[in-house]
């Protein structure tokens, strides 16, 4: 009996983190109160891979004789002890029995889902650790990532421990109660009324009967009929003592809570604190606790301590145990981490543009800087070209200066006038293009290197060449602009006056529709701008274009946020490259449809195969997943002791007696 009995101890696949307490079952609750006070306890703690407590409990029970019972100790040895019979209950009871408070976690393996890990275990208190009198507390801790966490307490409360926390409170609220209330009638509470009355009666018997007058009396009245003031009267009559005393209780407000509510109702930190009326019974708590996942979590170690009090005495602690570890199944570890390149296009050329807007005097060409907004376009230019210059990518090669004016005038007065405005813009700002090109080193020398060539050779700069254009008219520009305008209304019109050949004309005719004010006072102005094209090319570069590869950073931000937990980062970053880790991230974030969507995509692989499993078993397809899951174990064997660690998976291994199947193929 004594090895089949161990070998039931040792069945099963339940972690019960047992924290153990030798009590006798026969006595009462004043019986067991006395034992704990006086340490007459034996206690131990044990982890064990068993049965559910009521098993063992039910099993060894059936296998003692009838006045003898078997009790397993926290080592797995068997005892068979002496029963003995309880006068008041008339049955056979042993003295000593094994009772425990029964931490059970029926799921160890975990899956991470969108980001978080969600732990639960039960925790069992039986009857004969309950009592009316005490409080039973217990704090769970769990440890990951080289850190600790309490979580919130669990408090199991006896009805006479809560009467009794109850009690003061009562206690407390009667003391307040006999506090007087600071916004009391001062003459009604603290004097005495009925002598000072009769004080004014026998003495002032006039004043006296202006008792239920409402006229208003002035102090200074008041203290002539007295003779003496009002307040000194009161004070007369005032109760000292009772002032005292309120005052008193005011100070001692805190000091009487401590006095009355010895152990204060927990409001916070406190996951359940549930007050057991009829201890006949064990009670169970089902706890979960959520853990935002991190990199590196792979897995996560509870403890649970506790005590025993009554009221405010500790009569018992119940030693840590544990610890009762999780492991986290994430599917970061099929993520690649290795770097992705993309292939680049190199242009040696390039151009930069800014068109700005300065004004000049009608029919004028020199350069105002203090005319209208002159001030602001032209810093905001000088702003561009340093900018440019200080460049350490490119050197400007060439700038050309652009220069044009709106139609009013002959066409002939405008073509020369948009000539001298280009030209009197670029001798304004050659000298500070020079200055900038001393400064930057831009008018000097460059080291030239071809492609991937080591060697490189010290080539002469070109000065910056600086060149004009002019246009006398911005009639294309004038185009564009009213074809896109909405306020203009006779298009027909101004279609047939657009065609007309001769500019001089043209603008005529465009100034005698009904338009035309509108154009020449809100259109007009933005043709007499100019424009600065910026021809540049790559420092050390001689050939047109080169192709080099370079590291994917928009990539691999994506595979570090999945990496981090962070899914959705991933999900938006990971999206276009349609690869393993974008898949990850779908399924991280249980976006089950569009990871299947890229899974099919893919070339097949264990990997692939074991996703489409987990996707397939979340999309409630359970031949798929099986299939797929089968599929990922002929292409990668290691994938078998993942199944049977994954929650998603293992339970349809199960069922479907996957594992039998695959040791027989």
């Amino acid at each position: 009996m004594e090895a089949d009995m161990c070998r039931k101890i040792h069945a099963g696949n339940i972690m019960l983190v047992a924290i153990t307490v030798l009590i006798t079952c026969s006595c009462g609750s004043k019986r067991k109160l006395e034992e704990l006070c006086n340490n007459n306890i034996a206690a131990g703690v044990t982890i064990a891979e068993n049965m559910a407590m009521e098993e063992l409990r039910d099993s060894t029970l059936d296998a003692a004789p009838a006045e003898k019972i078997a009790v397993v100790d926290r080592l797995g040895q068997v005892y068979v002890m002496e029963a003995v019979k309880d006068e008041e209950l008339g049955e056979m009871v042993i003295s000593d029995k094994l009772e425990a408070i029964v931490v059970e976690a029926k799921f160890r393996n975990i899956a991470e889902r969108n980001g978080y890990v969600d732990i639960a275990f039960d925790i069992r208190v039986p009857k004969s650790m309950q009592s009316s009198d005490w409080q039973v507390r217990m704090t769970p801790v769990v440890e990951y990532l080289g850190e600790k966490y309490q979580l919130d307490k669990i408090y199991i409360t006896g009805a006479n421990y809560r009467k009794e926390q109850l009690k003061g409170y009562q206690l407390y609220e009667k003391f307040l109660k006999s506090i007087i209330p600071q916004d009391s009638d001062f003459v009604s509470t603290y004097t005495h009324k009925r002598l000072l009355e009769l004080f004014i009666e026998r003495n002032f018997r006039e004043i006296a009967k202006l008792k239920n007058d409402t006229s208003q009396v002035g102090a200074n009245l008041e203290s002539e009929l007295f003779g003496i003031t009002r307040d000194q009267v009161v004070d007369h009559y005032t109760k000292e003592t009772l002032i005292r005393r309120n005052n008193r209780k005011i100070a001692n407000k805190g000091k009487m809570y401590a006095k009355y509510v010895k152990v204060p109702i927990e409001e916070s930190g406190v996951r359940l604190d549930s007050v057991i009326n009829n201890p006949d019974s064990s009670t169970i708590y089902h706890y979960s606790h959520t853990i935002k996942a991190r990199r590196g979590l792979k897995r996560v170690d509870l403890v649970l301590g506790g005590e025993i009090y009554n009221m405010e005495k500790l009569i018992y602690t119940m030693p840590a145990v544990g610890p009762l570890t999780y492991y986290i199944s994430s599917l970061t570890q099929f993520a690649n981490s290795s770097p992705r390149y993309i292939k680049r296009v190199i242009e040696r050329n390039a151009v930069a543009n800014r068109v700005c807007y300065i004004d000049f005097r009608q029919g004028e060409y020199e350069v105002c800087d203090t005319l209208r907004n002159n001030s602001g376009e032209i810093a905001a230019v000088k702003s561009t070209i340093a900018q440019i210059m200080a460049d350490t990518d490119y050197l400007i090669d060439s700038l050309v200066i652009t220069a044009s004016c709106s139609p009013e005038g002959s066409y002939s007065s405008n073509l020369i006038l948009a000539q001298k405005r280009a030209e009197a813009i670029k001798g304004y700002f050659v000298r500070y293009i020079e200055e900038c090109a001393a400064v930057s080193g831009s008018g000097y020398w460059e080291l030239s290197m071809d492609g991937n060539e080591e060697e490189s050779v010290e080539v002469p700069k070109r000065e910056i060449e600086i060149g004009t254009r002019w246009v006398a008219e911005g009639w294309e520009m004038l185009t564009q602009i009213m074809e896109k305008d909405t306020i203009i209304t006779d298009r027909e019109y101004l279609a047939e006056t657009l065609a007309i050949e001769d500019p001089d004309m043209r603008e005529k005719a465009l100034l005698d529709s009904p338009d035309g004010g509108y154009i020449k006072d809100i259109l007009y102005p933005f043709l007499r701008c100019v424009k600065f094209d910026f021809h540049l090319h790559r420092r050390g570069m001689i050939k047109d274009t080169i192709h080099t590869t370079e590291l994917d950073t928009l990539y691999m931000k994506g595979v570090e946020a999945l990496m981090e937990r962070d899914y959705k980062s991933a999900v938006t970053l990971l999206r276009p490259y349609r690869d393993i880790n974008s898949a990850v991230a779908f399924v991280c974030m249980d976006y089950n449809n569009s990871a299947l969507d890229i899974l099919e995509s893919l070339p097949q692989s264990a990997i692939c195969n074991y996703m489409k499993s987990i996707v397939y078993a979340r999309l409630g397809n359970e031949q798929k997943a099986v299939s797929h899951f089968i599929q990922s174990v002929q292409d990668d064997p290691s994938m078998r002791h993942r199944g049977n660690l994954d929650p998603e998976i293992s339970g349809l291994l199960k069922k479907y007696n996957v594992m039998e199947h695959l040791e027989n193929n």
